[in-house]
């Protein structure tokens, strides 16, 4: 923990992870909130909002999926930087080449794949509402497509867990030599 606090760069990555973490989590209880919402208070109004512009009413269980996919979206960005948090630690600490920052390097690289499929199942389903939301005088914006910076981040990830796990075995086996 000293390390951390004599090291700027260290201090700010535990800050901004922390703030970035914090934010997610507030993000999500607002979208159960509205998830919620749309299963009991809400559901007539939408139902209504639907029928007038042509949609059929069942089309309210894909505002449901939306929302759902989106808390699935957060929850995988929570879950990402929190092992990001552990990684930070490690090297705050003074031990980054140990067996479980390659663990949490190979997690991230699979939330970070995961997040890319949640993206593009919600996406689909923006899709699908998009039309009668412009009807209803509605705008849906979601910028998601198969992202190649978010496939360079999955290959980099999985990279560096096996570099991070070769160093650490390497130090073990030194460590045994000595």
């Amino acid at each position: 923990m000293d390390a951390i606090k004599r090291d700027p760069l260290l201090m700010a990555a535990k800050l901004i992870v922390g703030f970035g973490i914090g934010i997610m989590i507030f993000a999500m209880v607002m979208i159960g909130i509205g998830l919620g919402a749309v299963a009991t208070v809400e559901r007539a109004d939408l139902i209504a909002e639907f029928v007038k512009v042509g949609a059929p009413k069942n089309m309210i269980w894909l505002v449901a999926v939306a929302l759902a996919l989106a808390l699935a979206m957060l929850f995988l960005g929570v879950r990402f930087l929190l092992e990001l948090f552990g990684i930070i630690d490690s090297v705050g600490k003074g031990d980054p080449f140990q067996p479980e920052n390659g663990t949490r390097l190979s997690r991230m690289g699979w939330l970070a794949l995961a997040a890319q499929g949640v993206a593009l199942a919600l996406k689909g389903v923006v899709k699908v509402l998009e039309p009668y939301a412009i009807k209803a005088g509605e705008k849906i914006t979601l910028d998601f497509d198969l992202d190649l910076a978010g496939i360079l981040l999955v290959l980099i990830l999985f990279i560096l867990a096996r570099v991070f796990r070769h160093g650490a075995a390497m130090r073990a086996d030194l460590e045994g030599t000595v």
